[in-house]
């Protein structure tokens, strides 16, 4: 069973919380601060996938694998699916 845990957000997120609840977007403020962990949990998880792809990206570049565009019309181009480029 989880614990309790006791913390002060702030009159402005407060009051945020308790408009939440009161406008019946969520029936507690355990549940709106609940919603809000898990979104914040879901951007951090994407965060992290997008560092590795990029730290991906990066070590493709390092072994001469990449793709020089001769202009950014060319790499739009091949963004979007419209390119011969590769």
């Amino acid at each position: 069973m989880a614990r309790a845990k006791t913390f002060s957000l702030g009159d402005t997120y407060d009051g945020i919380l308790a408009d939440l609840v009161k406008n019946g977007r969520f029936g507690t403020e355990t549940e709106a601060v609940r919603a809000g962990i898990r979104m914040l949990a879901d951007y951090e998880m994407r965060v992290q996938s997008l560092r590795q792809a990029m730290h991906a990206a990066d070590d493709e570049i390092e072994a001469g694998q990449g793709i020089e565009y001769p202009n950014a019309d060319a790499l739009l181009a091949d963004v979007i699916g419209d390119g011969d480029e590769r």
